[in-house]
């Protein structure tokens, strides 16, 4: 069969759906020498791709997904042609999308969450009804809906009407990089690269509301009253939207000198400050699957996490969850992993072998 995916959430600063993306078309290289792979590119991915690409045609366009007007114009009207043209049989779209009229072949499409439904205050309001818009269109032409996390999938039956029965639940998986590092010597260099001081709490996310960072923020000032200012918090991940307000909490908590944020950094980097951490805080106010909970397991970092929406169906019961909304739960929780050396140990044992229940093969194969 010929098998369309697009891979044009795949940049050299990817997160999210780029390496939900790069991880997926990887895994089915590796795994199905059968069917023929048709990549839909804007030039950016073969490089990031590496061996697999090599083995793939290439649909390509100018247009970026990130592109609203004039792609998805071609997405919608110019794609189908080009999906005709090389007669392909399944079409994948791992980001919300399948072309309005892309007809008489199979679709898939993944839905990553439903935050536009969910928590569309912590959005841009044009971005929550745009979200909407393509997850209802997509969710209707599909012949199957991909899903990351039972969470999602009885989102979907609840407020979209999907019947059960055309949703398709496949976890995530988790990149070997992502391991327990012993060289201490490589730790402390990833550390001055960033300018981390002390030791420190880590928070993996883009800079948004749903990262409910403001309630972290008075956690870690009540942590740090308790500490005798002992620990940093480190915040990784690129500024997203609606980001002005969290950035002003550090001055109600004055905690400028207190918390780095590195923006981007390369994926080898955040192995390693994962290795470097006291414990992951990832209090979120709402996740479709929330990788960053894997990727700490698998490093051997300690995790605190929300009890709400897919992160309780994603830790099990190898991480300490808390309710997103109490900021003194969190302060409590952040504050009993670091001082309670039996936990610490317990909960860094259970997520490495929590992370066995997931990989990206595993994944493809589903």
């Amino acid at each position: 069969m010929n098998i369309a995916i697009d891979v044009r959430t795949i940049n050299n600063k990817q997160s999210g759906v780029g390496f939900y993306v790069r991880y997926l078309v990887e895994a089915l290289g590796k795994i199905d020498k059968k069917n023929s792979y048709f990549l839909i590119t804007n030039n950016q991915e073969e490089e990031v791709l590496g061996e697999f690409a090599q083995n793939c045609r290439f649909l390509a366009t100018w247009f970026s997904n990130e592109n609203h007007v004039l792609g998805d114009l071609w997405e919608n009207f110019f794609l189908p042609l080009r999906l005709f043209w090389n007669q392909i049989d399944i079409f994948h779209g791992p980001a919300f999308l399948i072309p309005s009229l892309y007809r008489h072949r199979a679709a898939v499409v993944t839905v990553h969450d439903l935050v536009a439904y969910s928590y569309p205050h912590t959005i841009p309001i044009k971005y929550k009804y745009y979200m909407r818009m393509l997850i209802r269109a997509a969710t209707l032409r599909a012949d199957k809906v991909l899903v990351d996390s039972y969470s999602v999938k009885n989102e979907l039956m609840d407020r979209l009407k999907v019947p059960e029965e055309k949703i398709h639940v496949v976890p995530l998986g988790v990149s070997p990089s992502y391991r327990v590092v012993n060289n201490r010597n490589l730790i402390k260099s990833v550390k001055e690269k960033y300018g981390i001081k002390k030791d420190y709490i880590l928070q993996v996310g883009n800079i948004e509301p749903r990262k409910n960072l403001p309630r972290l923020f008075n956690a870690f000032s009540l942590v740090k009253e308790k500490t005798n200012n002992s620990y940093q918090l480190v915040n990784v991940g690129k500024k997203g939207w609606l980001y002005k307000e969290i950035f002003e909490m550090l001055n109600k908590y004055g905690l400028q000198e207190d918390i780095i944020f590195t923006e981007y950094v390369p994926e080898e980097d955040l192995v390693l400050l994962y290795n470097g951490a006291e414990l992951l805080a990832y209090p979120s106010l709402y996740e479709g699957f929330g990788l960053p909970i894997l990727e700490a397991m698998s490093c051997g970092t300690p995790v605190i996490t929300s009890n709400v929406s897919s992160m309780p169906e994603v830790a099990g019961k190898a991480a300490l969850l808390i309710d997103p909304l109490n900021g003194e739960e969190i302060a409590w929780a952040i504050h009993k992993v670091l001082t309670d050396t039996e936990l610490k140990n317990r909960l860094k044992n259970s997520g490495l072998e929590r992370t066995a229940f997931f990989s990206w093969e595993k994944t493809a194969r589903q």
